[in-house]
């Protein structure tokens, strides 16, 4: 396979190209980080659905779990 020639840029356009690139990546991390703070908050959200659940089905007051816990 043969390879495609690379077109003669002038180093401003190269410089311009790969600054694009880079505010291009940067955007990209920005919001899969932005995803992953919801994602966890989504999952704490979860998690303490479940402890509500899980006390609710005990018949134990809050009372009682934290002495249980805290002992």
């Amino acid at each position: 396979m043969a390879r495609k020639a690379k077109a003669n840029l002038s180093i401003e356009e190269q410089i311009a190209n790969k600054q694009a690139e880079i505010d291009s990546l940067s955007e990209q991390l920005k919001t899969a980080k932005d995803e992953l703070k919801q994602l966890k908050k989504d999952k704490q959200a979860a998690d303490n659905q479940k402890i509500l659940d899980a006390l609710a089905a005990s018949g134990k007051s809050i009372d009682d779990v934290l002495n249980y816990i805290n002992n």
